[in-house]
């Protein structure tokens, strides 16, 4: 059983072209070119601040806060290797947030990609495992960048899960040409040596190791939606906006869609009642007549109250889009330390000339003309 503070493996599997001393004294040519803050800044990675890096690139604590519901999203089973998710008519879409990895919604599945960095002994021993262990590596003791928060197992487990999520995604080699072409996994790796890797890492796994997001491998964008929705309280807005309409035309068109539908089957109830009404048997049947004045008061009701519940919640979507989106230009501008450029501009521009010998003020509008 592999324990939490112990190397998941040893096998170098980026090869001779990043040989390991240099990754253990310099990680910083395995990170990106940039990164965004959670102030939306664009700053370069920093080295020194490997926590805040490593907790970006790995944690999924908005999965972990519903990790009660998760049995809801998806089956607790690893995901099925790329071959398969081909098989079934789904695109990998890449994207580097690891809170998506392994969703899927309609015909595309969502992967973040393997990083160098997680496939490094020394990356591990360094910056990813818990500190007691960590402090006890050569290569760690050397190093003031440890990892010493009290989150470390925490992180250690996420790469963990991260790991053996593409242990079961590459299960074949077809699986892993498919990676390879999808730029899933670094250059530099091959084939035997992935299979290496993950026979070493499988060897030593259980998943009481793993983060519980990782107990689950594929899940529903929809359903994850729905229990942020109503198990967060995140009405409006759900898990993610993925799979969002991109305008509001596109939102009503379809609700109406869906309500012209409805309304088909009602016309079809209500012709049927027509004609059972022109029916001499039923004509008598006292149940029959109340349905019948029921049903057709509904499908009057019906129509108004369901376009109305449509159009009150777009509005309400576009009026909290609005609020939302205004509060965060605030706050943004404080952060980028500036002053909205409309606060300073004025709505007109006064010149003056002089006509012979006069001064005339003439008026001229913001664009000048």
């Amino acid at each position: 059983m592999e324990s939490m503070s112990s190397l998941p493996f040893t096998t170098r599997a980026l090869g001779p072209s990043a040989p390991s001393s240099r990754i253990a004294m310099d990680l910083a040519h395995l990170l990106p070119a940039s990164h965004r803050t959670k102030h939306d800044h664009i700053a370069p990675p920093q080295v020194n601040d490997a926590g805040s890096f490593f907790a970006r690139e790995l944690s999924v604590d908005r999965l972990d806060a519903v990790r009660d519901w998760l049995w809801v999203c998806g089956r607790p089973m690893p995901p099925r290797p790329l071959h398969h998710q081909v098989l079934i008519g789904r695109d990998v879409t890449i994207t580097e947030n690891p809170e998506l990895h392994l969703v899927w919604h309609k015909s595309r599945i969502f992967l973040k990609p393997l990083p160098a960095w997680l496939l490094e002994p020394d990356v591990w021993a360094r910056y990813l495992l818990p500190s007691s262990t960590s402090a006890s590596s050569p290569a760690a003791s050397a190093s003031q960048d440890t990892i010493t928060a009290s989150s470390d197992g925490d992180l250690a487990a996420c790469a963990r899960g991260f790991l053996f999520s593409y242990t079961a995604l590459l299960a074949y080699e077809s699986d892993f040409r498919i990676a390879v072409d999808k730029g899933l996994v670094p250059d530099s790796v091959t084939w035997d040596a992935w299979r290496q890797l993950a026979r070493e890492y499988l060897e030593g796994h259980c998943y009481a190791s793993v983060n519980p997001r990782y107990w689950y491998g594929e899940l529903r964008l929809s359903r994850l939606n729905k229990v942020y929705r109503f198990a967060r309280g995140y009405v409006l807005r759900g898990y993610s906006k993925v799979d969002a309409h991109t305008v509001y035309v596109d939102l009503l068109r379809d609700n109406f869609g869906v309500l012209a539908a409805v309304l088909g089957y009602v016309v079809i109830v209500l012709s049927a009642m027509q004609v059972g009404l022109g029916v001499e048997r039923l004509q008598a049947d006292s149940a029959f007549q109340s349905a019948s004045y029921g049903f057709t008061v509904f499908s009057i009701l019906a129509p108004l109250v369901a376009g109305a519940s449509i159009l009150g919640g777009v509005l309400a979507m576009v009026v909290s889009n609005w609020l939302v989106t205004k509060d965060y230009e605030r706050k943004r501008f404080r952060e980028m330390g500036v002053e909205p450029y409309w606060r300073n501009r004025p709505d007109t521009k006064t010149a003056t000339a002089s006509v012979k010998g006069y001064d005339t003020v003439v008026s001229v509008d913001e664009a000048g003309v």
